[in-house]
């Protein structure tokens, strides 16, 4: 063997060995590391499922009840802490001073806190449970509902998620009721200047599944958006202008003969028997001639209001301000005893999503959404039986 040959093999030796000790130091150093890492991952666990000491979630569940029972707009009169029995207790301890026997277990034993909430018949209860349940994700704890078939209400049992058992911390008794109402309305949208949007989005803006109606576009500017609007089978309503010779685009003027403007009326009820309502646009008070335009119409099927019947909303906002905004009147006027909203509004697709993602924290409000048809309809329907507890009253 040549010396090149063996001094090669010597090299090839050394590196071996070198590259077999480091893997030996690398290994080590793992091994070292480790430990360290899984504890500061059991550190991080630690702190995240452990923040809250027993007497703080005590404090802290109670006040999540509350707020989610304020989500469903209910008045914190109707909430009754069945553990804030300070009176019963002084009670018990003049009874153990004359008899001197034990106390019995009292519920304060077992649980840490017990709500019963009143509710109003149109509240449901699922969705209360839902939201509590998904409240109380966060805090590694879960619950369960019991309905009693009879009357529908709910109890709902409160426990830890770790404990195997479920063994029951507090609970919520939800008991319907119906002595009691929230301060909610009926709302109506009419939505104005749809053909302000393209076609495609107008088609997309009427197939909607939310309960609105919309102003019928003009057909002398645009046919094409009313066909839309005709052939989607939408709820509609038709504004017509009362004005005088001056007001060229006034379909009734005041100086029109009799026979004219009831002929107008009579065409215009067979063209549009299928809207929901006309809505005369009386801008001068014309109020003679108005009132005639709506004994009129009342002559056939298509029914005639006011324009008072309308509350008009504006606003410049983006969408998301624009929808809170509308909320907030919505809101206000109902605390101020409206129970019935008709509102003319100007929204596009933007606004109408951002409307559909946020209209459900009203809904569970207790407000309901309608088209003109039946928010009218309701409201014939509370007069005739206001008049019928008038007249048998």
């Amino acid at each position: 063997m040549k010396f090149s040959e063996i001094n090669t093999n010597k090299n090839k030796l050394l590196l071996l060995g070198f590259l077999a000790l480091l893997l030996l130091v690398l290994f080590v150093i793992y091994r070292l590391t480790l430990p360290e890492e899984k504890s500061v991952v059991q550190d991080i666990n630690t702190v995240s499922g452990n923040v809250l000491s027993p007497d703080e979630l005590r404090r802290i569940i109670p006040l999540k009840i509350d707020s989610i029972a304020s989500l469903f707009a209910i008045r914190k009169e109707w909430v009754k802490d069945l553990l804030d029995n300070s009176s019963s207790e002084k009670q018990t301890k003049g009874k153990q001073d004359k008899t001197k026997k034990p106390p019995k277990l009292n519920i304060n034993d077992v649980l840490w806190f017990s709500r019963e909430i009143t509710i109003p018949k149109d509240v449901s209860s699922s969705e209360f449970n839902l939201a509590l349940k998904n409240s109380l994700y966060e805090l590694d704890f879960d619950c369960i509902g019991t309905e009693d078939p009879r009357s529908r209400n709910l109890l709902i049992n409160i426990y830890n998620k770790k404990d195997s058992s479920r063994k029951t911390i507090g609970n919520v008794n939800l008991v319907f009721s119906d002595n009691i109402k929230r301060e909610s309305a009926d709302i109506c949208m009419i939505i104005n200047k749809v053909e302000d949007n393209s076609i495609p989005d107008l088609e997309k803006l009427l197939a909607l599944p939310d309960k609105f109606s919309v102003v019928l576009p003009d057909i002398v500017s645009r046919i094409d958006a009313q066909t839309v609007v005709l052939d989607s089978k939408r709820d509609y309503v038709i504004f017509a202008d009362i004005g005088t010779e001056d007001d060229l685009l006034a379909e009734f003027k005041s100086e029109m003969t009799s026979k004219v403007w009831r002929s107008k009326v009579r065409s215009m009820c067979y063209e549009y028997d299928k809207a929901a309502a006309v809505i005369l646009l009386n801008p001068k008070k014309i109020n003679p001639y108005e009132t005639d335009l709506l004994t009129e119409f009342a002559r056939y099927n298509l029914k005639a209001y006011k324009d008072t019947i309308l509350v008009k909303f504006n606003s410049e906002e983006n969408s998301e301000k624009k929808i809170k905004a509308f909320f907030n009147d919505i809101v206000n006027r109902s605390q101020k005893g409206a129970r019935s909203i008709v509102y003319l509004i100007n929204f596009n697709n933007e606004d109408m999503q951002v409307f559909r993602n946020e209209s459900f924290k009203l809904k569970r409000k207790g407000f309901s959404f309608f088209t003109l048809s039946e928010i009218m309809k309701r409201r014939q329907k509370q007069l005739d039986q206001e008049v019928k507890t008038e007249v048998t009253g």
